[in-house]
C-alpha cells in the first residue's frame, strides 16, 4: 500500500478532504495458495492487493473517522477504493 494515501481521505463529519491526521491503521494483504492436482501445498505467494482500515482525526472539526481502503499495488492512492465507516451516512453531524 502506498503511503501517500492520507491525502486522500475525507472527514466523515465535515467532508473536507486531506485534512486528517492517521491516528492508527491496520493493513492485510491477501496471499494467493497454490495446490497441486494431488491436493499438496505446492506455494503460497501474496497477491498485489489487499485492505485497510485507517482511524483518523479531521484537523478541522476534531471529529474521528474509520475509512476501508481496498488498495492494489499497481494503482496510486488516487485510484483506491475509499469507503467511509464511522460515521455511517445517515448518522452526519452537522
Amino acid at each position: 500500500m502506498k503511503r501517500n494515501y492520507s491525502a486522500e481521505l475525507c472527514c466523515g463529519h465535515c467532508e473536507r478532504k486531506g485534512l486528517s491526521r492517521v491516528l492508527s491503521e491496520y493493513s492485510e494483504r491477501d496471499i494467493e495458495t497454490l495446490t497441486s492436482p494431488c491436493g499438496y501445498l505446492v506455494k503460497q505467494s501474496k497477491r498485489p492487493w489487499g485492505v485497510a482500515y485507517i482511524l483518523s482525526r479531521c484537523m478541522h472539526c476534531e471529529n474521528v473517522t474509520l475509512t476501508r481502503i481496498e488498495w492494489h499495488d499497481n494503482c496510486s492512492a488516487e485510484g483506491y477504493s475509499y469507503t467511509v465507516l464511522y460515521p455511517a451516512a445517515d448518522a452526519k453531524i452537522k
